[in-house]
């Protein structure tokens, strides 16, 4: 469906672009959060533990991916489904369009001081990026015997090996954008009136 800037399809959108990322934020602090705190490797099975982090990184590229797909359709003006040759390289050009603004900040001396070194992101996005985000997303998001073994499929643990660097980037944009944090009143329709309700 086609709509305008600031029409009530793309209000709704947007707090559907706004939910997501809230989403893919929760996920990504459970997956540092269940990282650095070392004391649940004492309380519980290994495999558990493996299982929890996992999981959270799972949802995390799940709705980074969905969020992101959001933004594009609100880009063009269209809820219509988005080929997914395009979102491939649509992920592709954002991803180097982050690693050229991080580059471009700390060129001007404007980028914060957690930053890495320019030569960080002096490098060119891998080709096959954002065709492995989609794959990794699917077999995730999907019940698929490719999420085990990856078949013809990359992993998630390849993916992150290869490609968090990128991730990180996309996420950390959206955080500047999306987040929720210090927002009160929010309403997000059912979203929202869901808690009220139970």
């Amino acid at each position: 469906m086609k709509f305008n800037y600031g029409d009530e399809t793309d209000k709704t959108l947007t707090k559907v672009i706004t939910h997501e990322f809230s989403r893919c934020d929760f996920a990504y602090n459970l997956f540092i959060n269940l990282k650095t705190k070392t004391i649940l490797r004492r309380t519980l099975k290994e495999n558990n533990f493996d299982l929890m982090v996992f999981n959270a990184y799972s949802l995390f590229i799940q709705h980074l991916y969905e969020y992101l797909k959001g933004c594009f359709m609100r880009d063009r003006l269209d809820t219509s489904k988005i080929p997914y040759d395009q979102i491939d390289k649509l992920m592709n050009f954002e991803a180097g369009k982050m690693l050229n603004i991080w580059g471009t900040l700390i060129d001007i001396g404007n980028a914060p001081k957690w930053a890495n070194a320019g030569s960080y992101y002096e490098v060119e996005v891998p080709e096959e990026f954002g065709f492995h985000f989609r794959s990794v997303r699917n077999n995730v998001a999907h019940v698929d015997v490719r999420r085990i073994d990856g078949g013809n499929r990359i992993t998630l643990t390849d993916f992150y090996n290869i490609y968090h660097k990128y991730i990180l980037l996309l996420y950390y944009n959206g955080r500047e954008w999306w987040s929720l944090k210090g927002k009160r009143e929010l309403d997000l329709g059912d979203i929202t009136s869901f808690n009220k309700l139970i």
